[in-house]
């Protein structure tokens, strides 16, 4: 008796740790899309059909999904709903369960909400080698079953425990998500006979883009109404209808993965990266419909391939500061030109941006310079050697002048009664110890802010006093990115995370999970914060916390 009762316990506290460990959700306090997470799709390597969306596994977007009642995407499912990894290698929906199944790197994982709340099981314990890569996923009445290199791994369907290896599949009746594409002879028949819309050709196992650009078909399924789809290595997706053979191309996704900079517009979040192999361009998006403009440097006359830095919006033109380059988007007519060391750019990376209606202050590791917006040319200030040493990190610019946010302090320059000072001589300072590394500057009413060595200072404009708003230790003294202020909270970006601080009980919130990586540019829209950080696009629902 004491033996089963043993017995018991172990299988018990087996179970207990194996769904434990298997949770990978950032919080439990939070709903499944309280955070996404928007990433370069990359290559598409799977697809299934579920009830209500089609689910598009890729290499480095984690799971997009696509409605095929209102035949749009919905909110991809990523590290940001407890993916342990957004590289996808095959997806499947198992129609009789309703669980949705994803193998990734090391691990395969499943979900029986399709959303969130993901379990975790390392090839390990189904006997695969951790470098394994599972290459199809598939279900029969009882069981799931994995392909992965020459072996096929049956699983049981509800929990993933490993019921056997097989060099073919004991049973009949199993149906499979997509596969490879040169396994797949139907996909091929449809791709030669049916019409590519759009301005897009087929060329062999390849196709033709509208720029002329050669794509890679990686992966195809045939739904259940008769609808084709088709996958591609840069992450574009064709929907067919086998009535009309007929194909036509839709893409979802950003551009880049290590977003640098982000600048809004009153509906739409303009997005640089920081990786230009990776990135490719520049991403202007809707974020009421999550629909997406991509500017990218190979078919843009006059852009160059570069990293993004900054953005600075005058009327007419956006200036997107990158490496040693200023690209200059002309609004109503379209069209793009680049600015380079010939107009006095500087040599570096072009941190910060702000203008007024004559001139543009350019800030960079290499100090600032002034750009004359007629002329598109430098026009000296008189002081530039005084930060041919001192990096710019960030520049404001009000009533006051141009502040700059330096390495080695805060300056004003006032551009109507041309100088430069140190901004602390302005006003009474109850600052205790003397301020360097200034790397961020934010302006909420008649109150500035500024991250620097000894925490976030804060200047009246209208009562001339500087004072301590935040210190380091609040933050663990990690380097700041960027600050935004709502309200009575500070958002604060770091390499290791996002900080919210209340300004005035001084509470502090960390938010350190994996998926956020460093963070670079911070915004709100609406009731969400967006964050472009090392590991994407990041939109956030913060109100959730309050």
């Amino acid at each position: 008796m004491a033996t089963n009762k043993r017995s018991c316990y172990h299988i018990g506290l087996y179970f207990f740790l194996f769904f434990a460990i298997s949770f990978s959700q950032p919080s439990a306090r939070y709903r499944p899309f309280d955070w996404l997470l928007f990433k370069e799709p990359g290559r598409i390597n799977s697809l299934s059909e579920g009830f209500e969306f089609l689910y598009v596994g890729t290499s480095h977007g984690g799971i997009y999904r696509y409605n095929l009642y209102s035949n749009q995407y919905d909110f991809p499912i990523t590290s940001a709903q407890g993916l342990k990894n957004n590289n996808i290698s095959s997806v499947h929906f198992d129609q009789n369960t309703g669980i949705l199944w994803a193998g990734s790197v090391g691990g395969l994982q499943y979900s029986y909400t399709r959303e969130g709340d993901w379990r975790y099981v390392d090839f390990v314990d189904i006997g695969l080698r951790n470098n394994d890569r599972i290459s199809q996923l598939g279900n029969s009445e009882n069981y799931v079953w994995a392909k992965a290199n020459a072996v096929y791994v049956k699983l049981d369907k509800s929990s993933g425990i490993l019921a056997g290896i097989y060099p073919r599949p004991d049973e009949i009746n199993i149906s499979w998500s997509s596969t490879n594409y040169y396994e797949q002879t139907d996909i091929a028949t449809i791709m030669n006979d049916y019409a590519l819309m759009s301005g897009w050709m087929a060329s062999s196992s390849k196709l033709i883009d509208g720029y002329g650009r050669y794509i890679d078909i990686t992966s195809g399924l045939i739904g259940k109404h008769n609808d084709v789809w088709i996958g591609t290595s840069d992450g574009t997706l064709f929907q067919g209808d086998k009535t009309m053979e007929a194909i036509f191309p839709t893409e979802f996704g950003i551009r880049g993965s290590n977003i640098n900079a982000l600048f809004q517009n009153e509906n739409n979040l303009w997005i640089g990266s920081k990786s230009y192999d990776i990135g490719r361009g520049v991403t202007r998006l809707n974020t009421r419909n999550f629909q997406t403009d991509h500017y990218d440097f190979d078919i843009t006359v006059n852009m160059n391939l570069t990293e993004v830095h900054s953005f600075y919006d005058s009327e007419n033109t956006l200036w997107v500061g990158g490496n040693s380059v200023v690209l200059v988007f002309d609004k109503p007519d379209n069209f793009w030109r680049t600015l380079g060391e010939d107009r006095g750019i500087p040599n570096s990376d072009i941190t910060s941006m702000v203008g007024d209606s004559n001139y543009v202050w350019i800030g960079s590791y290499y100090g600032i310079r002034q750009i004359d917006k007629k002329s598109n040319r430098e026009e000296p200030m008189g002081f530039e050697y005084l930060f041919y040493n001192h990096p710019v990190n960030d520049l404001l610019l009000n009533d006051f002048g141009v502040w700059i946010a330096s390495r080695t302090g805060i300056y004003l320059y006032d551009k109507n009664n041309p100088q430069i000072m140190n901004a602390l001589s302005i006003g009474d300072s109850y600052l205790d110890f003397p301020v360097s590394r200034v790397t961020s500057i934010f302006q909420d009413n008649q109150l500035l802010y500024f991250a620097t060595n000894i925490g976030v200072v804060s200047f009246n404009i209208e009562e001339k006093f500087w004072d301590m708003v935040i210190p380091a230790s609040n933050y663990k003294g990690l380097d700041v990115s960027d600050l935004l202020v709502v309200g009575k909270f500070c958002f604060i970006g770091t390499n290791q995370g996002m900080f919210r601080i209340n300004l005035k009980s001084k509470r502090t919130r960390e938010y350190n999970f994996d998926f956020i990586g460093s963070v670079n540019s911070i915004e709100k829209i609406g009731k969400y914060v967006w964050m472009g950080t090392s590991e994407g696009l990041i939109r956030f629902k913060w109100r959730k916390d309050l």
